[in-house]
């Protein structure tokens, strides 16, 4: 089959899903579909397009057996206003490329932006194909519990968007039972969602020895206990919790911070730590060099802001996991990230923005050594058993295939 696949991110981004859809879209490759992908001009690590892409609208580029199609994107600096232009932009951008493709049997969209539902309708009508929309977060419901969003008008015109393209969707991929739920409630037919995962790489990403790393000897970390921020730095997160716990654990001589990454929230977190010689911060690393960077780690932290559990499972949980480190995590009780710890008893959950719960929560591990490292091997055990990268492309492969067979949504 020919997957049509609109993503705002791909490879050589790194944060936010480029890493995830790359990796599909090349299983997919790899299991005998042609893909064709629609995406921006790289531009998510620094927030700006590369100087020799500006002046361009299209260029075409092949990348492990994957046709692409990079597309002009407004990629301003600033906040919630500049980042609705980003999103309109590619909005258009997509369209227009996805037209000139040919011979689509299914398109497959992961948001963010909801606009791109929109486009995948449209295109649907024109290709006569059915689409999926696969729901990486909840929109608009996150930004209003993040306040990004407060205009009365603008929250119902979005929540109107969000219920068509519920509606005119073929089928739903959502990321977590509770993204199930939240469709559920929202009317949608339970026989519609399909529920898959995210993955980890389990092949890239293997348990290492915290002794020979070179990310710690570059650092001074060697004889320390690392605690690990690794992942977007953005507003959900809540940084400022991490940066207040920390001020909480001077006393414990051995242990440092690492905060790795790029986001909104980069400046505030290089400021805060800029005088502090036991926290070293670093820009997002390269892929090939994740494994090094996560075995650096004695304990990986996923803050969350309250409420945002619900719509938003860290995708930087199933790295650490597969690195066989334990996982300190802040998010809102009965979430899925919860329960996913729970279940595989790998590591701790703690109340959001809860500076001394998360202090404390560090202070444990630290203390019992021992416990952090069964902790970690249980989280290896556990990722590779449900969460691998072969199970879940398997997954969606079935979940496309059964789209085409039944030729539902066709015009």
């Amino acid at each position: 089959m020919h997957v049509l696949f609109l993503a705002l991110n791909y490879h050589p981004d790194k944060l936010g899903n480029a890493p995830l859809m790359t990796g599909m879209c090349e299983g997919l490759v790899r299991r005998g579909h042609r893909v064709t992908v629609v995406c921006a001009f790289p531009h998510h690590g620094t927030g700006r397009i590369e100087a020799s892409d500006r002046r361009k609208l299209y260029a075409r580029d092949h990348l492990n057996g994957v046709d692409i199609l990079r597309t002009y994107i407004y990629a301003p600096e600033g906040g919630a206003v500049a980042k609705m232009a980003n999103y309109a932009s590619f909005t258009a951008s997509a369209f227009a490329a996805g037209a000139t493709v040919r011979d689509v049997d299914v398109i497959f969209t992961p948001s963010p932006p909801l606009t791109l539902g929109l486009v995948d309708e449209a295109l649907g009508r024109l290709h006569r194909a059915p689409f999926v929309y696969n729901l990486q977060d909840l929109f608009p419901e996150a930004a209003v519990r993040l306040g990004v969003l407060t205009n009365r008008r603008v929250i119902r015109a979005f929540e109107a968007l969000e219920a068509r393209v519920y509606r005119k969707a073929t089928r739903l991929a959502v990321i977590s039972e509770g993204f199930r739920r939240h469709l559920l409630d929202r009317g949608v037919p339970d026989e519609k969602i399909a529920v898959i995962t995210n993955y980890t790489d389990t092949t890239l990403i293997t348990p290492r020895e915290r002794g020979d790393n070179r990310y710690r000897r570059a650092h001074g970390l060697e004889d320390a206990f690392v605690v690990q921020f690794s992942g977007r730095m953005g507003y959900s997160q809540g940084l400022e919790t991490v940066v207040a716990a920390w001020r909480l654990l001077g006393d414990l001589s051995d242990l440092r911070l690492m905060m790795v990454g790029d986001g909104q929230a980069q400046p505030m977190v290089a400021e805060a730590f800029a005088r502090d010689p036991r926290v070293t911060v670093l820009p997002t690393q390269e892929r090939a060099d994740l494994p090094e960077l996560l075995a650096a780690a004695d304990v990986g932290l996923a803050p969350l802001r309250h409420g945002m559990a619900g719509t938003s499972v860290p995708s930087k949980i199933f790295g650490v996991m597969a690195a066989a480190r334990p996982v300190i995590a802040g998010v809102d009780a009965g979430s899925d990230t919860e329960a996913l710890l729970h279940a595989a008893d790998c590591g701790l959950v703690v109340p959001p923005e809860d500076a001394g719960a998360l202090a404390a929560a560090i202070r444990a591990l630290h203390g019992d050594r021992g416990r952090a490292r069964a902790m970690g091997a249980r989280a290896r055990e556990h990722v590779v058993a449900h969460y691998s990268q072969d199970a879940i492309v398997d997954r969606y492969e079935a979940l496309l295939r059964s789209v085409v067979a039944t030729g539902r949504g066709r015009a």
